[in-house]
């Protein structure tokens, strides 16, 4: 108990952390509240469903059964509750709330503690500056607002890729320690394996990535930085096997990445820049001229180009490049996100440490600010369609 205690710590910097991570809660549950089921959270449920109470591979959503066991679930358990003994409008209305809130408040869950990912992080790599901003873009981003407010894979997908870069990263940092000293981090990468590609089997993707990372920064402990992973990727199998219920032909079907990672750039562009409110929804302008302008500093300023900046920079070209040249272009734009906030809150950190870091603070004010107000205004756009 007492290591336990002495991790929790509560302070100033904890706090401001706290109170933007309850803005973010406050956004999506107004948004639970006002918004009703859309057809693709109702095929996830229907989904979900097909593969708990029968064991079918489902029509939709074969690739996602996280995200479907996750919607159906809390339904299946609730099933012996019944109104229609007395179905005024008034309780008919009441259980409707009950619902949305009942099957979406896993995927809630999911985007507050990947808020508190992005957090722990970013302010591990460059204290409470780089944290107050990475975590300020997050909390404030329509694209992660939207998603932990729906039933939907994007935010347990984007918080299960996170988790296998940094925790990669992490790892790598304790080869050279005791076993004891990295063993929870492997079964936290294991994890973090079967949270991602089994919201989303494209996700794989980022295995080779982390890897790389794991060998520059071990150089002296390669092998067992491949051994690491190897054990690790044996219950993250076992895990997401499980999920399709021990099926091999449904592991199959929701593995074939032919779908996903098929060499289509035409229609990449279309879905990402065919409708510009989706493009904003992402990628607004205050964090489109932050990013344009952290890359410009990164690119020119010697000081920056340190691996804290350059892996999330990596995992973000890799992953946009991803998004141009495949039809995973909608998904692979929101695990963006994540990194990009974290790579915008180190190079603002180290902004903040030049001598016209006046400057610098204000200018990053005004556009965090500006981020909260485009959030807020498509935050509530999107629940009054």
């Amino acid at each position: 108990m007492q290591r336990v205690r002495d991790y929790i710590v509560l302070g100033t910097p904890q706090w401001i952390a706290l109170a933007l991570l309850l803005a973010f809660t406050a956004q999506c549950v107004w948004l639970v509240q006002h918004r009703g089921f859309t057809t693709a959270e109702q095929d996830h449920i229907w989904a979900g469903r097909q593969q708990l109470e029968v064991g079918a591979i489902p029509r939709l959503y074969t690739y996602s059964p996280l995200v479907n066991s996750a919607a159906a679930a809390p339904l299946i358990l609730d099933r012996e509750r019944s109104f229609t003994d007395n179905p005024t409008p008034e309780r008919v209305q009441r259980e409707v709330r009950r619902l949305r809130w009942m099957l979406r408040i896993p995927f809630l869950l999911a985007g507050i503690l990947l808020g508190v990912s992005v957090w722990y992080v970013s302010r591990r790599l460059y204290g409470n500056a780089g944290g107050y901003i990475a975590l300020a873009l997050y909390c404030f981003s329509p694209a992660l607002v939207m998603g932990a407010a729906s039933i939907d894979e994007g935010v347990p997908a984007s918080w299960g890729v996170f988790g296998i870069v940094f925790t990669a990263i992490a790892i790598s940092h304790n080869l050279y320690a005791p076993l004891r000293k990295w063993r929870y981090r492997t079964l936290l990468l294991a994890l973090s394996t079967v949270i991602a590609v089994a919201s989303h089997p494209a996700t794989v993707v980022v295995l080779p990535l982390a890897l790389a990372f794991m060998m520059y920064l071990a150089p002296g402990k390669r092998p067992q930085g491949v051994a690491v992973l190897l054990i690790a990727l044996v219950p993250a199998f076992i895990g997401i096997f499980a999920l399709y219920r021990f099926d091999p032909g449904a592991l199959r079907f929701g593995m074939d990445l032919r779908e996903w990672l098929t060499y289509d750039p035409s229609r990449a562009r279309h879905l990402l820049f065919g409708d510009w409110q989706r493009f904003l929804v992402r990628f607004n302008p205050a964090v489109s001229l932050l990013a344009l302008v952290c890359i410009i500093t990164f690119a020119t300023w010697r000081r920056t180009q340190y691996f804290g900046n350059s892996a999330p920079l990596l995992t973000v070209a890799a992953l946009l490049y991803l998004s141009v040249i495949t039809p995973a272009t909608l998904h692979a734009t929101l695990w963006v996100l994540p990194f990009l906030f974290v790579f915008i809150g180190g190079i603002c950190a180290d902004l903040l440490e030049t001598r016209r870091w006046k400057w610098a603070l204000a200018a990053i004010a005004l556009l965090l600010i500006e981020n909260a107000w485009f959030c807020l205004w498509m935050v509530g756009n999107t629940a009054r369609v």
